[in-house]
């Protein structure tokens, strides 16, 4: 059975003009090499796949090309052609993860101080250096504080955060970021066209997708599908075989998330669970295409924009909610991800967290939540001049108050509003008002108040002033308005609302039932106690 060399290795750039996605690292290294100032030990950190070894093994060939030290090695001496076949004797490659003892940086000084074969420079190049002991970083940090001159030390590592600070210190760190899709996209279809394959851009797009910024997983996941078949394959088919959803069964799921749908979310999440896709990987794939979504919401330029490279075919067909449900829906996306890694039920949890995201689709921000309570909270709009007018029905007969009913306006709330009443109709008069502000008033429905003289002589001269007052009402205010007076005495006989009826009609309840679109299931009664400490009610 015969062989073949994998894409990852074929394509692995030998020059720095082939790299892709880390030009500032190019910039800077290319820069020292021409000023002949490169630092001794150099850090390269960054995810896996991004090129951090692929640097060293250029950089290791542009110091000690018998053309160099140069920017563009000539991959023809016998130093290029031994550091590309990894054979070099003057450029070792040291895994750090299996040589993480003290024993191994002792045996790696010893070696330093010899000067090079046949090379200008020696260069150790270790990978995953972070997983050396302390005392291996203690052993090293001696020769890095006064390295010989014929040393360069080349470190990489995929978590910084792990190397002590006294050898950071001690290193040039240069940082590689991850690529992003549409470069991915670029160089797979560059390589493709190469390689003479057949891949539509829709399918390119996914691999760039699932290799999660890395340009070696994607030419992994590249070389895994090129050999399925001599015809070309669906989106569908492949994103099956590479375990993810994918093609038109995401974009359903995707559309029936954004528009709030449950049960068609529902749906399409168990039909993708039933073609045995990894449901992190779903969930990885979807928190990628919301991230698209938000930013291209707020930068306001579409999804097959190249900074995106979206299909055409792609794009979700419902209306984009606002900013703030897509960076709930990718927070809760995010969160989905990780608790399918910690359950033992994924397929539920999967399922679970797509509920979640439908049941925020009409959730608003707080800013607004605030904003609607303080527009109810303010002062009440003068009258328009459409705002109808109405007359003010004869007074009672039977003693009790007239009324006067409007109606178009918002519906005034105790105690705030009263007091709105009272001072937007002050002219009505100071003796009028003086008098209304001295009885207590209570609301008993919907825009009708009653307010309790405390005696007959009070009641009598507000139902003297209540006719002018009420005209003032109907001049100043469009709100449904009734007011009744009654003495304390009338008061009293009258039935006092329950507890549980106060609790559902408290003006505060009532508006966040109205902004939530909830109703008042159980009311129950606060834990302390109303009466003076050592008079507590005993239940007999």
């Amino acid at each position: 059975m015969s062989t073949i060399l994998s894409l990852a290795r074929k394509w692995r750039p030998q020059l720095f003009t082939d790299l892709a996605g880390q030009e500032f690292v190019v910039r800077a290294l290319t820069g020292a090499l021409q000023s002949g100032k490169l630092p001794q030990a150099l850090l390269f950190s960054g995810d896996r796949g991004v090129g951090k070894t692929t640097v060293a093994r250029i950089l290791a060939k542009a110091i000690n090309c018998e053309k160099g030290p140069t920017v563009r090695p000539c991959l023809e001496c016998d130093s290029c052609v031994e550091i590309t076949r990894g054979n070099s004797p003057d450029v070792l490659e040291i895994d750090g993860a299996s040589h993480t003892s003290v024993e191994d940086i002792r045996s790696l000084r010893d070696g330093i101080r010899y000067l090079p074969f046949r090379s200008r420079t020696r260069v150790y190049i270790i990978d995953e250096v972070h997983m050396l002991s302390q005392a291996a970083f203690n052993a090293l940090l001696k020769t890095l504080e006064e390295p010989p001159a014929h040393v360069v030390f080349i470190f990489a590592t995929t978590e910084d955060h792990k190397i002590p600070d006294t050898i950071l210190s001690r290193c040039q760190h240069f940082r590689f970021r991850s690529l992003g899709v549409p470069e991915i996209t670029a160089k797979l279809e560059e390589i493709v066209r190469q390689e003479s394959l057949s891949f539509s851009k829709a399918v390119l797009n996914l691999i760039a997708r699932a290799s999660s910024g890395s340009l070696r997983d994607a030419l992994s996941l590249l070389d895994q599908i090129r050999f399925l078949a001599d015809a070309p394959r669906s989106v569908e088919d492949i994103a099956l075989f590479l375990g993810m959803a994918g093609g038109l069964p995401e974009k359903k799921l995707l559309d029936s998330l954004l528009a709030g749908d449950l049960k068609n979310t529902l749906e399409n999440g168990d039909r993708i669970l039933g073609m045995g896709v990894d449901p992190r990987a779903t969930l990885r794939s979807l928190a990628s295409r919301v991230r698209d979504l938000l930013m291209a919401s707020l930068l306001e330029c579409p999804l097959t924009d190249p900074r995106f490279a979206w299909d055409e075919s792609e794009v979700p067909e419902t209306v984009l909610p606002g900013p703030f449900f897509l960076e709930q829906m990718l927070s809760l996306l995010l969160e989905g991800e990780m608790g399918i890694r910690k359950s033992s039920q994924p397929p539920i949890t999967f399922l679970l967290c797509l509920c979640r995201i439908v049941h925020i689709r009409n959730v608003l921000p707080l800013p607004e939540i605030l904003q609607k309570l303080s527009n109810r909270d303010q002062p009440l709009a003068e009258p328009t001049a459409s705002s109808p007018s109405a007359t003010p029905p004869p007074a009672s007969s039977s003693g009790s108050a007239p009324a006067v009913k409007l109606s178009t306006g918002s519906d005034p709330r105790i105690h705030s509003d009263w007091n709105q009443i009272l001072e937007k109709c002050h002219d009505a008069g100071p003796m009028v008002l003086e008098l209304l502000q001295q009885c207590p008033v209570k609301k008993l429905a919907s825009g009708h108040f009653l307010i309790k003289a405390p005696n007959a002589f009070i009641e009598k001269r507000i139902l003297e002033v209540l006719p002018g007052f009420q005209e003032e009402v109907k001049k100043k205010l469009g709100i449904p308005f009734e007011l009744t007076v009654s003495t304390d005495s009338a008061g009293k006989t009258s039935e006092p609302d329950s507890a549980e009826t106060l609790a559902r009609n408290h003006p505060l309840v009532r508006e966040a039932a109205t902004l939530f679109g909830g109703e008042v299931i159980i009311t129950r009664k606060s834990g302390f106690s109303a009466s003076p400490p050592g008079k507590e009610e005993k239940n007999e």
